[in-house]
């Protein structure tokens, strides 16, 4: 099940965040969500929080800030599922992400739903360049 996160989901938010960031809370301070252009989606089984997708509004673009699925359930569709649930319910022109240009997988994974490479923005990551991908919704 995909639903809107609730403050009882943030330690297992904050623990699958560590996949992505190691200080994961301290970037991403998710007590302070505001709810009008931010917004966290869980997917949830036997009350288990087995990943998230967190996105912005910003007018006509969402921005996803980030996707997590733990490990063991990585490549089953979870991903999938969070991402079409974004693509379903988003009220914006396009979708708009950052991901390394290092990491192939989730390039291969943004792409295989629909994302096209639009910009590289140098040394976004410090010590790699950051693919800009977009999806249109129209």
């Amino acid at each position: 099940m995909i639903r809107d996160f609730c403050l009882a989901d943030l330690p297992f938010i904050y623990n699958l965040g560590r996949l992505i960031k190691v200080d994961f809370q301290n970037v991403y301070n998710l007590e302070d969500l505001n709810k009008e252009y931010a917004n966290l989606y869980v997917y949830e089984e036997e009350g288990c929080i087995l990943g998230f997708l967190q996105y912005e509004y910003h007018f006509e673009i969402t921005d996803i800030l980030n996707i997590a699925v733990l490990e063991e359930r990585q490549r089953k569709g979870i991903g999938h599922q969070l991402l079409n649930y974004l693509i379903e319910n988003t009220t914006s022109e396009r979708i708009l992400l950052e991901v390394r240009e290092k990491n192939k997988c989730a390039i291969q994974f943004y792409q295989k739903n629909g994302f096209k490479e639009i910009d590289r923005r140098k040394k976004y990551y410090a010590d790699e360049d950051a693919i800009v991908m977009e999806r249109s919704i129209l």
